[in-house]
């Protein structure tokens, strides 16, 4: 067995290690990398369901963030709280969480303000899940999504779907011998 050498040879050229992943412990603060963040754009010809008011949800930015996860979900969810066209009923299907991180979202409603603290995960899919879980609950399509809407299109389909259903509905009430007064 050969010892192994303990120094290399003057002529290897030391290694560049400024390429090799370090331990966060050891890297000066100024160079940690930048917390993950999520945007969460908000589609505003979305089939909105019950219980969520369309002139409200037009007002809302195009999306919230980029920002932390915790704080683009919070943002979210008071949005739909704030959208309602009752407060308490939203405000109902929201799944409370315990433990780890937590966001609080709020409603007013019988002369007094609830709260109600929302479980985060620092993952985007996270999010995106429990969002999706929200809008089901709300019987709402395609409220949020993690990547921008088509809201020209949207507009669009929303428009030719209106009138294939208008022109449906007034075939059926011709053939039940109705007028649309």
């Amino acid at each position: 067995m050969t010892p192994l050498a303990i120094s290399p040879p003057r002529s290897t050229p030391e290694p560049d290690i400024s390429s090799i992943p370090q331990d966060a412990a050891t890297i000066p603060s100024s160079d940690t990398p930048q917390a993950l963040t999520v945007c969460i754009y908000v589609n505003k010809q979305a089939n909105l369901g019950p219980y969520l008011d369309r002139k409200k949800v037009q007002q809302l930015p195009d999306h919230f963030g980029p920002e932390r996860p915790a704080a683009a979900l919070q943002q979210a969810v008071q949005a739909c709280i704030d959208c309602a066209l009752q407060q308490k009923v939203v405000f109902s299907l929201i799944r409370q969480g315990y433990g780890g991180e937590m966001v609080s979202v709020s409603a007013s409603f019988e002369g007094k303000q609830h709260l109600q603290s929302l479980l985060v995960v620092n993952s985007i899919g996270y999010i995106l899940r429990f969002l999706k879980k929200l809008c089901r609950s709300l019987l709402c399509d395609n409220l949020f999504s993690n990547q921008p809407f088509q809201q020209h299109s949207a507009v669009t389909e929303s428009h030719e779907g209106y009138e294939n259903r208008r022109v449906e509905a007034g075939r059926l009430l011709d053939h039940l011998g109705l007028k649309i007064s």
